[in-house]
């Protein structure tokens, strides 16, 4: 086996997972565990414990080089994003991180929509909304002033994983897009916008390129570590989404929808997120819950785990879950709603509404919930020559078949990318 090999560990929302591969693409190594899970404080409230989900990633890391010397290895990770987790002079958190879509700053969303919404859209190409770090920092201000006055820096997910790995405190171009501090034209800190909420740009860590190599683990080996980004971009680059007029769909635990183009159009309903590849940029939606909603209501009807239900009860069902109809949005919604304190609904309940239609409504409101954002890609006047499905719902082929329906496209399924 060749002396140089390649690594890649995706650390999600609910699975962390890791590959090796050599200079062949052939496997050498894959595994996964279970990531720490989110913590639900309050409602609408969503983060993680830093250092327990740093002792998941251990875990993986550790089993993933276990018996392996000698080699050359360079390591990708990804990583859910944005999540804001400040820490100490040490390294050590300060609170809990808080995720991508935690919904407590709706009040501070709305002033800085009210007094910044058109500049930070024009510089940063994205509206106000709640994954940012802008209103969060807010948000910490108002609340937890001393979290911010401690802070030496501000790590997302991926720049914490990194530095626990290295001791280097670096961030990637499209982890920062979506914190909202970016110009999206210069790929550059945006100064106007770190005014807005007086953060000292020092308490940030050091802009990369994902591809950069930012520091080196020796366990044996020699691991050269990149800069890292969000998870979602790594999906689409592994989906294929390097040339333009692709549109892929990432069914997950929330829902990702990219178009790849050069000519981004900021719109105060979509995303715009960087592409590690030069000029070229995903026009995106994203939706706060996907196979979260369907899970939640499984455990809700006391069906917990049980996925490979669904496609039973999908084939007896018909389209329309007998007239009930539900919205998914449990943690608010993001694109394009751009409401953190939507809630879900079930409407249409009658007396011969069953469990099972309530099973296909919830995958129906995931679904239409999809079609809502790609509607908006096309208003803009993005036209789509392929569609790509991908994801852990996409691996139940009746909800690829009414995500088709809903759409109304041909789409091609791609195994779930590692």
């Amino acid at each position: 086996m060749s002396r140089t090999l390649f690594a890649g560990i995706d650390a999600g929302t609910t699975v962390i997972k890791g590959i090796i591969v050599d200079e062949t693409g052939q496997v050498v190594r894959r595994h996964s565990v279970q990531a720490e899970k989110p913590i639900t404080p309050e409602p609408g409230y969503a983060e993680v414990d830093p250092e327990a989900y740093f002792s998941s990633f251990s875990s993986l890391f550790n089993t993933l080089f276990k018996g392996l010397s000698g080699y050359d290895v360079y390591l990708g990770i990804s990583a859910m994003a944005p999540v804001l987790i400040p820490v100490d002079r040490n390294g050590r958190p300060l609170m809990n991180g808080l995720l991508y879509n935690d919904a407590r700053t709706w009040r501070e969303q709305e002033d800085l929509k009210r007094e910044y919404g058109d500049l930070i859209l024009r510089v940063n190409g994205n509206p106000v909304n709640q994954q940012q770090w802008l209103p969060k920092i807010l948000w910490l201000k108002r609340n937890k002033p001393k979290v911010l006055e401690n802070a030496w820096k501000l790590l997302d997910l991926t720049s914490y994983l990194v530095y626990r790995l290295t001791g280097e405190t670096v961030v990637d171009s499209t982890v920062m897009l979506e914190e909202g501090f970016l110009d999206y034209r210069t790929k550059k800190l945006s100064g106007e916008i770190l005014d807005i909420v007086g953060l000292d740009e020092n308490k940030l860590p050091g802009l990369a390129s994902t591809v950069d190599a930012v520091g080196k683990i020796h366990n044996g080996n020699n691991i050269t570590l990149n800069a890292g980004t969000v998870d979602a971009i790594a999906g689409a680059v592994s989906l294929g989404l390097m040339r333009e007029n692709i549109l892929a769909i990432i069914l997950g635990t929330t829902g990702i929808i990219f178009y790849s183009t050069k000519k981004p159009i900021p719109s105060s309903k979509l995303f715009i997120d960087l592409s590690p590849v030069p000029d070229l940029y995903y026009v995106c939606g994203a939706t706060s819950s996907a196979g979260s909603f369907v899970d939640f209501m499984l455990d809700l009807l006391n069906l917990t785990g049980k996925h490979h239900i669904l496609g039973s009860v999908l084939r007896r069902t018909k389209p329309g879950a007998g007239g009930l109809v539900a919205l998914p949005y449990l943690v608010g919604e993001r694109t394009p709603i751009m409401d953190p304190r939507a809630r879900s609904i079930f409407f249409g309940i009658s007396n011969t509404t069953t469990r099972e239609d309530t099973i296909r409504a919830s995958v129906e409101a995931v679904a239409y919930s999809i079609r809502h954002n790609v509607d908006e890609i096309e208003k803009l006047g993005y036209k789509t020559n392929i569609t790509l499905v991908t994801g852990g719902m996409s691996k139940t082929p009746e909800i690829v078949q009414i995500l088709a329906s809903v759409l109304n496209k041909k789409i091609y399924l791609v195994s779930e990318a590692s």
